[in-house]
């Protein structure tokens, strides 16, 4: 094994909280007798120096941050939405971490810095959330890398990702109940997992074969195998406008301060081109697929994204439908306008308040029977409404 693997094993050990000394200091003695065989002494030297210093910048880490602590505040004051800071009307996401919960689980002094691991719920059970320290992305936002499980159940994560230039080949997750032991395997090689608590928090050299996990009495409780990468497929051509654009619709937003207009232009994989302009803003893309003759496709849309964008209800309808309402959660209902079956309809910001949401659109035919019905994505039952 070479020094670059050597280290990464140490940074596998060192990501266990408790006892970073110790641990260092058993990865040094390792390492020191394997060199001893191998290598001349003044090699040796190096390699020691590399460790002590590892294991001091670890152990300063883990008694700033204490495990088991809360995460810091930026961490928590993370949208509680993970992601979809943009919907003017809160989407139920129930596989997403709920930061503001968070917790450091552990703590990881890897070759591109400061690696936390974060503990959260989500609606469905746990969350582990990473982050390097320093990594932003968009309007400063951190880049978190996360996976969710049942509480339970073990899951993980591997995943190799570019900090700075420099690569981190990151493992973590959570071991589930009755586990005591997690390791790896890298061919015929099988190394141990240290664990803090439930949690697991690691920098390996490289892709492992297998998970595995055992109980106190040795017993084999879980093994998966880590998925290969396959080959390089062949590129798909995005779908693109391959005709021209033809303006269908307009309307008059923010009580007429905003003219929003919709044209449409058939796409290059036989579907639809929609391009939405203001004068503030626009957002166009050409994967819009013709719906069936008794479906609505009509969506919504976040135009311009919270706090200041308009809610959309836009794209087409199937050709047996001849009009188009909207029901709301208090039991209003509107037409929809539609032009060559396509629907270009404004929400209310009044009518963003939970009770009095747009909720359900309906497809009629020419006769006026009822022939499709949509949910919108933050439907909730009457029941759920009280």
């Amino acid at each position: 094994m070479d020094e670059l693997a050597l280290l990464k094993d140490f940074r596998l050990e060192d990501a266990a909280a408790g006892g970073a000394r110790e641990h260092a200091r058993a990865a040094l003695q390792a390492a020191v007798a394997r060199q001893l065989r191998r290598r001349q002494r003044t090699f040796v030297l190096v390699a020691f120096v590399a460790a002590t210093i590892l294991a001091g910048g670890a152990y300063g880490v883990v008694r700033e941050l204490i495990v088991g602590g809360p995460a810091p505040e930026e961490v928590r004051q993370q949208p509680a939405r993970f992601g979809h800071a943009a919907e003017l009307i809160p989407v139920p996401h129930p596989d997403d971490p709920q930061l503001d919960q968070a917790r450091v689980a552990a703590v990881l002094d890897s070759s591109v810095g400061t690696v936390y691991l974060f503990d959260s719920p989500n609606d469905r059970g746990l969350c582990a959330s990473t982050w390097i320290e320093g990594d932003r992305g968009y309007q400063g936002r951190l880049n978190m890398t996360s996976a969710c499980g049942l509480a339970g159940q073990s899951f993980f994560a591997y995943g190799e990702h570019t900090y700075r230039g420099n690569p981190l080949r990151q493992f973590f997750g959570h071991a589930g109940n009755g586990v005591t032991r997690v390791a790896l395997r890298f061919g015929s090689r099988l190394v141990d997992v240290p664990l803090t608590g439930r949690w697991f928090l690691a920098e390996l050299p490289e892709q492992p074969d297998e998970f595995l996990s055992y109980a106190a009495d040795g017993r084999l409780l879980e093994h998966h195998a880590f998925l290969r990468r396959g080959p390089v497929l062949p590129r798909v051509e995005r779908p693109h406008q391959a005709g021209e654009a033809r303006e269908l619709a307009k309307i008059e937003a923010r009580d007429g301060s905003e003219t929003i207009s919709l044209s449409v232009a058939r796409a290059s994989d036989g579907g639809w081109c929609q391009i939405i302009r203001s004068e503030r803003t626009s957002n166009s893309g050409c994967s819009v697929a013709r719906p069936a003759a008794d479906q609505v496709g009509v969506e919504a849309m976040n135009f311009g994204g919270a706090p200041d964008g308009v809610l959309l209800l836009v794209g087409p309808v199937g050709a047996d439908i001849a009009t188009l309402q909207l029901r709301y959660q208090d039991d209003r209902t509107a037409n929809v306008p539609l032009r060559d079956g396509w629907a270009l309809y404004e929400v209310e910001r009044s009518d963003y308040a939970e009770g009095k949401r747009p909720d359900t659109l309906v497809g009629r035919d020419a006769s006026g029977r009822e022939i499709a019905a949509k949910s919108l994505p933050w439907h909730v039952s009457r029941a759920q409404l009280g």
